[in-house]
């Protein structure tokens, strides 16, 4: 699992690969690891968010070693999840546009989920039109060959699969409250950039739709394991998942 900020972690996904019994490691990017796994032995590659463009390689130039191992699993038939940056990553390693959008999405907005994501086993659960949290403010094209899941009003790629098992998402299913509060207090340039924005009504749509959000993170993420076990190209035993 890459994590590219202190302040973007695996949130409540955590507490649900531990009741999936799902083995784990999470690789602090942002702090100089760079390890040399045995990448037999990795069963998915989860890829959280982050501050930065994906093209920022000359001040964080972990993301060109990042987006090789992205190539290598995909070819791999490795199952790859992003996360906001993490999808973005994938979107460009497809050779897809990562491009800044016209405006920043901070805080509780809609989504409404597609056709096909609405008969998807990990989106599934979302109601069509769906309030979710996001902090972003580059977006991408939809992959080729991908499947549109989810779109919003100024981002028309919000989520999509990628055959079985490959996932990006814009929007975040892994934040806590007291992660929401620490992105408030650590980004208070990207809420100045952004009058828009207010800090007090994310608070409080924080109180309202984040049970929600926790409902939707279990089942999309719990799904996400179970298809990994499920993963024929990787079932080399059946005693647990390492990702």
């Amino acid at each position: 699992m890459f994590q590219h900020d202190p302040f973007e972690e695996l949130g409540f996904f955590a507490e649900v690969l531990e009741k999936q019994n799902a083995a784990y490691r999470v690789v602090r990017l942002f702090d100089g690891e760079m390890p040399e796994e045995n990448w037999e032995q990795v069963k998915a590659l989860i890829i959280l968010g982050g501050p930065m463009n994906v093209d920022d390689e000359a001040s964080f130039p972990f993301l060109r070693w990042e987006k090789r191992i992205i190539r290598a699993a995909i070819d791999e038939a490795v199952p790859v999840l992003g996360i906001c940056l993490g999808a973005q990553l994938i979107a460009t390693t497809l050779g897809s546009p990562v491009f800044h959008g016209s405006v920043k999405e901070i805080g509780w907005s809609p989504i409404s989920i597609t056709p096909h994501g609405q008969v998807d086993s990990l989106l599934g659960y979302l109601p069509e039109n769906a309030t979710v949290f996001q902090w972003h403010g580059d977006g991408f094209e939809l992959p080729a060959g991908a499947i549109l899941l989810a779109s919003s009003q100024h981002y028309r790629t919000q989520a999509f699969r990628l055959g079985k098992t490959i996932y990006g998402l814009q929007f975040h299913l892994e934040v806590t409250p007291r992660m929401i509060e620490r992105w408030l207090d650590e980004r208070s340039k990207d809420l100045a950039l952004s009058p828009y924005v207010q800090s007090d009504k994310i608070l409080a749509d924080t109180q309202s739709y984040a049970p929600a959000l926790k409902y939707y993170g279990e089942r999309f993420l719990s799904e996400f394991v179970r298809r990994v076990a499920r993963s024929k190209s990787r079932a080399a035993d059946s005693g647990g998942i390492a990702i």
